[in-house]
């Protein structure tokens, strides 16, 4: 193998290798609007209340959290209260539309 092959190749897996970093690194871009008609739609008012700092559970107005620890928070919730919401349930994009109308409201 020529030189200019393995330089080739290498740039080849490099570009490879960051185009799949990149994609596995980004988050969906939320929309607010679409966030609160999905916040409504599961219910999610019924312990977070209408503006997040209003019901009986926690206060998620406003809140403070990265895309991935959100979709994590979801997927896997970590009370007996919380309900579990698979991809099924609530794809990617409608979680980070969620998050977008959370991190809207005030605290």
């Amino acid at each position: 193998m020529s030189s200019s092959s393995v330089f080739s190749m290498s740039v080849c897996i490099t570009l490879l290798a960051t185009s799949i970093f990149l994609f596995g690194c980004t988050s969906p871009e939320g929309n607010v609007a679409d966030g609160q008609r999905w916040y409504r739609m599961h219910n999610c008012y019924a312990c977070h209340g209408d503006k997040g700092n209003d019901g009986g559970g926690p206060k998620i107005a406003g809140l403070n959290m990265g895309y991935r620890s959100f979709v994590h928070r979801l997927r896997n919730a970590e009370t007996p209260i919380m309900p579990i919401y698979p991809q099924d349930k609530i794809s990617d994009q409608d979680a980070a539309d969620i998050l977008a109308f959370l991190k809207s409201l005030e605290k």
